[in-house]
């Protein structure tokens, strides 16, 4: 299973969950090879932070929230490898993404989400709390799952293992040195 960092980002810089500015990610997050952005100003507002995407240098996730065939272009573009793909995406969109754009995509899963249907790459679920029962039984029926955690205390490791989970991101802020 893998293990990789997960960042915030708004108005261009990297902050932790208190929203407080952190300085030194860049030496952190230089240990890994992929690094997972969750873009609070896309998420949001729709305004991805474009510009601070292409100033890093390794495998990037983006998670900005595009909600149509543009956004998941401009992501692209601005040197995304995995675009992570919400409930919300514009159901119109959806053919032409898969046939137009040449990075991996991922669905960010929901118990009822409804774009399950397509090719994925596969998908992430988003653990905002310590994972229980009802959490690890859906993950347990799927394939190509990573988990992105608010916090590293959320996942049960031991479970993720043994379940074949493909991988984990949690807070850079909590990865061991």
């Amino acid at each position: 299973m893998k293990e990789f960092p997960l960042i915030y980002v708004k108005n261009g810089k990297i902050i932790d969950e208190d929203g407080r500015k952190i300085m030194d990610w860049k030496e952190k997050a230089d240990r890994f090879a992929e690094i997972y952005i969750m873009d609070l100003d896309g998420i949001e507002r729709n305004e991805p932070n474009l510009d601070f995407y292409q100033s890093i240098y390794k495998k990037k996730w983006i998670d900005a929230f595009p909600r149509k065939f543009e956004d998941v272009m401009d992501l692209v573009v601005a040197g995304g490898n995995k675009i992570v793909i919400r409930e919300g995406f514009d159901d119109r969109d959806t053919d032409r993404v898969f046939d137009e754009v040449d990075v991996e995509l991922y669905l960010s899963l929901s118990k009822d989400c409804s774009l399950k249907h397509y090719n994925w790459n596969g998908f992430v679920y988003l653990l905002n709390r310590k994972m229980n029962f009802e959490v690890k039984e859906f993950l347990s029926e799927l394939s190509n799952v990573f988990i992105i955690a608010r916090r590293k205390e959320y996942i049960d490791f031991d479970w993720a293992d043994e379940n074949k989970i493909d991988g984990v991101a949690y807070p850079l802020w909590e990865m061991e040195a």
